[in-house]
């Protein structure tokens, strides 16, 4: 690994760019491994990082850091913002979609279809950018499903009953993680 560091190193000043953004992607893939992000594919998200990398090269400092810890600090924020954005739904192909009735339905259960659908997929969003978060936040189990039952409804003295808390012990530990994500 050290090797890596000064290679990456002796990549930049050399002026080997192909060669330094190389291995700023396997250094990406390797912080990518095993996690997911709603609506974008592993390749999407190191496109952008390295998009970043290749767009920050000018501003590096040598007085301030080293070469690779000021990549690792790009990579790791991008990726941060990948999965703020993942949560946002601007990414996602399907978010301006629009409804069509196939004609076969009555009105009602077009009107149904037109108000159920949304929220559907909401919801399936919500849950695929709730488990990015706790993959990357690294919760422990217990969090996460106190996180997860909080997400399908149940009430903090329910939560509380399930893992022998208090309501108020199960509220500062949602705020915990939710303070934790938004330092993220």
């Amino acid at each position: 690994m050290t090797d890596q560091l000064h290679q990456m190193d002796e990549l930049f000043f050399a002026g080997k760019v192909d060669d330094f953004l190389q291995k700023a992607k396997e250094n990406c893939e390797a912080k990518l491994t095993g996690m997911t992000f709603a609506g974008m594919t592993h390749d999407d998200v190191v496109q952008e990082v390295l998009l970043k990398v290749y767009r920050t090269m000018k501003d590096y400092d040598q007085e301030k850091a080293r070469v690779t810890t000021f990549v690792d600090h790009v990579i790791t924020n991008k990726i941060r913002d990948c999965l703020r954005k993942a949560g946002t739904q601007k990414n996602l192909t399907n978010s301006n979609a629009v409804l069509v009735s196939s004609g076969d339905e009555n009105e009602e259960e077009t009107m149904i279809s037109r108000i159920a659908a949304p929220s559907e997929e909401f919801r399936y969003e919500e849950v695929e950018m709730m488990l990015d978060i706790m993959e990357y936040m690294k919760l422990s189990t217990r969090d996460k499903l106190i996180l997860q039952m909080r997400s399908e409804g149940y009430y903090h003295e329910e939560i509380g009953q399930r893992f022998n808390i208090s309501k108020e012990r199960v509220c500062q530990i949602i705020k915990a993680i939710l303070k934790q994500y938004g330092e993220l």
